[in-house]
């Protein structure tokens, strides 16, 4: 699965954008680090609406030494849909 879309437009364009999966990823990030509570938030609103690996964000999360707090979005997330 491609990180990045590349989306050619008119006039030489290019718009480069994160996969849902590297979205989440990122709002994770900033839940994870600076326990930013409003970033978990979008994290949630985002895989409520898109398709997103869980095995990857999973993954992921482990090598960043935040299974807790993983299982923690996991858990809001199954009571949210």
């Amino acid at each position: 699965m491609n990180t990045i879309m590349c989306i050619d437009r008119p006039v030489g364009l290019v718009f480069r954008i994160l996969s849902a999966t590297d979205c989440v990823k990122d709002r994770l990030a900033a839940y994870y680090h600076w326990n930013d509570p409003q970033s978990l938030e979008q994290a949630l609103l985002v895989a409520k609406r898109q398709k997103i690996d869980l095995r990857e964000v999973k993954r992921w999360s482990k090598v960043e030494g935040h299974s807790e707090k993983y299982n923690e979005f996991v858990k809001r997330l199954r009571v949210s849909r």
